[in-house]
């Protein structure tokens, strides 16, 4: 009777590990397919987040270059209406010498006109009679020299009409050069304001451009934290099933109990003080998560984030180290979670009992997988920079029930 009950509770026992068995290698098969498709989204998101920082960086070049374009255009513009204004004061000025000038030579010209008339009317008998009508010879020097002074005058008024008609076309001309040059400096001036209009809607449109980029860029960072939201959801889940695995299994095992000798209560008795054992183990002393690299680059808590700045909350701790270091557990434990996971890359999930589990994200390559049971110190991947990432590290993260603790506390404790 006791070996046929023995029996009947080994056949039971049996059955069930081969159950849990086949539905943890189907499990493990889903998680695989579900890392297979989430590795190939991910190479197209990083290779879209590739191109849009290279379409970033060329828009503001080119805003910078046209900054440049504006500012000398501007100083073009300054130049050229100091130009103008300088060229309308010079024609306004020799305008008026022209005027003056106009002015002179209709002076000197009545003058003339008046003198030659006198002489048409009386001709060169006037200076005979002048001569002849001397008293004496003293009277005909004076007399010479006089009709010398008038002629002269009469020389100097003609050459100063000749040099004051010289003084007018120079004068014209003159004027002609300095208006030419202002239609010249005015058209250039127009020219210009119109490239100036042009850059500056081709800058404001750049800028635009910009800001929709970084529109874009906060959008996938808010995704980002919804997905760290929706992953504590996820861990509580997880860690529900096994406090639900667990507590059937319990059950189980103490029906199988009750139905088996003495012999086997002691075995049972064995077996729950070897649970004790590692339970303890797991509860007990933890581990730096990645060995020989001791450096925190971001602390727990609110930071600057290193792509779009602003104040954001960060979730762990980041540790750096080069691709392909060893990562290792923390604390003893069942791993719960192992796959790709949006802005976390490869990311693994350790749950240590008592609501307490870890996170390690951005691995090149995980090494453990879902229901595997690690020691502590066991290396459960290798140091990457997948997912949101800006270069190889370990984001390292202590939850408890789901929700994120300080890691550094955790550790020293």
């Amino acid at each position: 009777m006791k070996r046929s009950s023995k029996f009947i509770t080994v056949i039971a026992m049996f059955l069930l590990i081969t159950s849990s068995i086949y539905v943890f290698a189907n499990e493990i098969d889903e998680k695989k397919d579900s890392l297979k498709e989430a590795e190939q989204q991910k190479k197209v998101v990083e290779s879209q987040l590739q191109n849009k920082q290279l379409e970033e960086s060329e828009i503001i070049e080119k805003i910078e270059a046209l900054e440049m374009d504006i500012i000398e255009t501007e100083n073009e513009i300054t130049r050229l209406e100091s130009q103008i204004s300088e060229t309308v004061e010079k024609i306004e000025v020799t305008q008026e010498d022209l005027v003056e000038a106009e002015e002179t030579i209709g002076e000197k010209n009545d003058t003339l006109e008046s003198r030659l008339d006198t002489m048409y009317r009386r001709g060169n008998i006037g200076y005979i009679e002048v001569l002849l009508g001397s008293g004496d010879f003293t009277e005909l020097l004076t007399n010479m020299d006089m009709i010398r002074k008038i002629a002269n005058q009469d020389v100097e008024l003609i050459e100063e009409l000749e040099e004051q008609r010289n003084l007018i076309a120079s004068k014209k001309k003159l004027l002609e050069d300095q208006q030419a040059k202002l239609v010249t400096y005015q058209h250039d001036a127009k020219s210009q304001k119109e490239e100036l209009q042009v850059s500056r809607g081709t800058q404001i449109t750049l800028r635009r451009e910009v800001q929709s980029t970084i529109g874009h860029m906060a959008e996938e960072l808010t995704q980002m934290e919804q997905e760290s939201q929706s992953l504590e959801a996820e861990i509580q889940r997880l860690q529900e099933e096994e406090r639900a695995r667990i507590e059937a299994e319990r059950k189980r095992a103490e029906e199988a109990k009750r139905a088996e000798e003495q012999a086997t209560k002691e075995q049972a008795a064995k077996e729950q003080a070897a649970k004790e054992q590692a339970s303890q183990e797991q509860t007990g002393s933890t581990r730096w998560p990645v060995p020989g690299h001791t450096r925190i680059s971001s602390p727990y808590g609110n930071r600057t984030h290193p792509v779009l700045g602003g104040t954001r909350f960060h979730s762990g701790i980041d540790i750096p180290a080069p691709s392909g270091t060893p990562v290792v557990a923390a604390a003893s434990g069942r791993v719960i979670m192992s796959q790709y996971s949006g802005s976390y890359g490869n990311v693994v999930i350790v749950d240590h009992g008592a609501g307490i589990s870890t996170l390690y994200a951005h691995n090149s390559r995980n090494q453990v997988s879902v229901g595997q049971q690690v020691q502590a110190g066991q290396t459960v991947a290798l140091i990457g920079s997948t997912g949101m990432s800006t270069g190889p590290h370990l984001h390292f993260e202590v939850r408890q029930n789901g929700s994120t603790i300080n890691p550094t506390n955790w550790l020293r404790n």
